[in-house]
């Protein structure tokens, strides 16, 4: 199971990753005894990495991973792109994903998990199948976007573009939506990226 921490020191609770309990062992470095609730405890020494968790985020992990090896969760966001092509998908439950662009009902068995890439949650990133249809239904090229927080990663920033004010703007982060005027965003990057599988086609 997966969810998100509970945290008052944070404003962005990070991910807990482990078994989901609801009555926590006694609290090793002080014997504290913890209520009953929503708990995730990620393993190792009894009692020493139990984290209360907000239940509204919890996802349960399907048997499907990505290309890299990531487990793929409910709720996770995945990029489909080959040399030729891009698309996304969202993971419904453990069964079953959704084509963002043409609605095409996948089975999470059924995946190309060889060309998919876990790239973010729906729990971080709400609006994001609003972005991406917006694109699709009104004919614009659907964005490639490898990475929903480039903060932690060698690529640039992104670069987006209110389509209805036209203010641009730079982010470490995917926004669909202009905050300001409410208008959608096109998504570049803040200097020019290649497609993955793209490249690997030409050095092959």
């Amino acid at each position: 199971m997966r969810a998100k921490a509970k945290s008052s020191s944070t404003p962005y609770p990070i991910w807990i990753e482990g078994e989901y309990i609801t009555e926590p062992p006694i609290r090793p470095k002080d014997g504290a005894v913890r209520p009953a609730g929503h708990y995730i405890d990620k393993g190792g020494y009894p009692g020493a990495n139990v984290y209360e968790v907000d239940i509204n985020t919890m996802c349960r992990q399907t048997d499907a991973a990505d290309r890299f090896g990531k487990p793929i969760y409910e709720q996770d966001i995945l990029l489909y792109e080959t040399a030729e092509e891009i698309g996304y998908f969202i993971v419904q439950d453990l069964e079953t994903t959704v084509d963002i662009v043409n609605g095409e009902i996948i089975e999470v068995g059924d995946l190309d998990t060889e060309n998919i890439k876990n790239i973010g949650s729906m729990v971080d990133y709400s609006d994001f199948v609003e972005g991406i249809r917006y694109h699709a239904d009104n004919g614009l090229e659907i964005p490639y976007i490898p990475c929903l927080d480039v903060q932690v990663t060698a690529l640039p920033y992104f670069k987006l573009k209110c389509l209805k004010c036209g203010q641009i703007s730079l982010s470490c982060s995917y926004m669909a939506k202009h905050k300001g005027c409410g208008g959608y965003y096109t998504v570049d990057f803040a200097t020019k990226i290649y497609r993955e599988r793209a490249k690997e086609k030409e050095l092959a």
